[in-house]
């Protein structure tokens, strides 16, 4: 698949999955067999798996808007930069804390490996302490030697 057609593809398939919930686009873009490594939670094994975490969230956050800000291509690989943004309503069993009703707002990135023009396996690096620490999970880091 052309450079240009793949980040197309990938903005329509992944925002279209956050924002919207159309989980069954997802097959479009990944395997069967995709991993998808969020340190420091635990790994996601399967797309069917991939497609629960997702609705998982989409059922956690109400109001929720995940844009790319970036992409960029070589050979293989894929890297985004992503800005996910949504209100704290509901519990998810990936990420079991209790509704707060606060906004977050997470920036990250992301490396995928794509196979046979499928995404096979893919590193995110979001500011999970930052997410934690707007949820009031996690305090905010006091600064200057108190």
């Amino acid at each position: 698949m052309p450079t240009q057609e793949l980040k197309a593809t990938i903005r329509r398939v992944v925002e279209g999955a956050y924002n919207k919930g159309n989980l069954d686009a997802m097959d479009e873009l990944y395997a069967p067999n995709f991993v998808y490594h969020r340190v420091p939670l635990p790994d996601i094994v399967g797309l069917e798996a991939y497609k629960q975490a997702i609705a998982d969230i989409r059922n956690s956050f109400s109001n929720l808007k995940l844009t790319f800000d970036k992409i960029i291509m070589e050979e293989d690989t894929v890297a985004t930069r992503w800005t996910f943004r949504g209100t704290h309503t509901g519990q998810s069993p990936t990420i079991p804390i209790p509704p707060t009703g606060k906004k977050v707002l997470i920036t990250g990135g992301s490396i995928t490996h794509i196979r046979g023009g499928k995404a096979v396996e893919e590193w995110n690096y979001a500011d999970w302490l930052g997410f934690f620490q707007q949820l009031g999970v996690v305090p905010p880091l006091e600064l200057g030697g108190k």
